[in-house]
This record gives C-alpha cells, sequence and structure tokens, in this order.
C-alpha cells in the first residue's frame, strides 16, 4: 500500500479497509474513498452538491466512525456518494469541512457490495512515525 490511500482486505463475510496517511485527514479521506468504493466500485462521481460536515467526539477512532456513519447515512437514506473531501480541520476530537458528491445514478453509476454497518471489530486508528493508520470492517 502506498504511504497514504487504502487497501481492501477479506474478513470472514465482511469486508476490511486499511487505510494510511501522512494526516489525520488523509486517513479519514482514505477511509471514505474506500467506503465509496465498495457502494459504487469505480464510478466517475461527480462533485455536484456541496455538504458541510462537522463533528465532535471523544477519541479519533470514535471520529473515524461517525464520519463513516454519516456517509454511510447519507448513502443509505439519500443515495449521496462523496466526489470531493475539503477538510479544514480534523484533529482526534474533531471535524469539519465539505464534501462535494452527487446522487447514485443507476443509469452511470455501478452498484457495488451493500455496506449494512461499520463494526468496531478489529478497529483502531493510530499514529505512528510513518503518519496515521487506520483499520475498519464493513459488515456487508
Amino acid at each position: 500500500m502506498p504511504a497514504s490511500g487504502y487497501a481492501f482486505f477479506d474478513h470472514t463475510a465482511d469486508i476490511g479497509i486499511r487505510a494510511r496517511g501522512a494526516t489525520l485527514a488523509e486517513v479519514f479521506i482514505a477511509a471514505a474513498q474506500g467506503l465509496t468504493e465498495l457502494i459504487a466500485e469505480d464510478s466517475r462521481l461527480e462533485p455536484r452538491q456541496t455538504r458541510l460536515i462537522q463533528l465532535v467526539a471523544d477519541s479519533a477512532e470514535s471520529l473515524l466512525l461517525a464520519w463513516l456513519k454519516e456517509l454511510l447515512f447519507w448513502f443509505s437514506s439519500e443515495k449521496f456518494l462523496p466526489a470531493r473531501y475539503e477538510l479544514d480541520a480534523v484533529t482526534p476530537t474533531t471535524l469539519r469541512g465539505r464534501i462535494a458528491g452527487e446522487r447514485f445514478d443507476p443509469a452511470r453509476h455501478t452498484a457495488g457490495t451493500e455496506v449494512k454497518g461499520i463494526t468496531r471489530h478489529r478497529f483502531f486508528v493510530t499514529h505512528t512515525d510513518a503518519g496515521w493508520q487506520a483499520q475498519i470492517i464493513f459488515d456487508v
């Protein structure tokens, strides 16, 4: 896996993502990109709508979980998928920024895996000398 980005791994009937980045924001974006790829495969998404996001949590793990749950909720409730991320502030307990994307259109996008939720099993966010890392397992 490159210094920043994400890679999938198999986990029984679920799918996991390992995300890396030099900054915490890069890890959050990489995890979100992995989630989007699961949902819409390699569909080309356009930044047609912009949404504001602001989250607060007790820890980096709780914040990443809240971030991914919010993105999954947007897809579940409105079929909204992110195409571009502009995160102004990401600390281990706060996230603020804008997400541009569009609604899933079956005529233009490819349906991928149905993601039911995010598990806490083997879930972590950690800082090392090489940067930030996270691991997430999605219930599919």
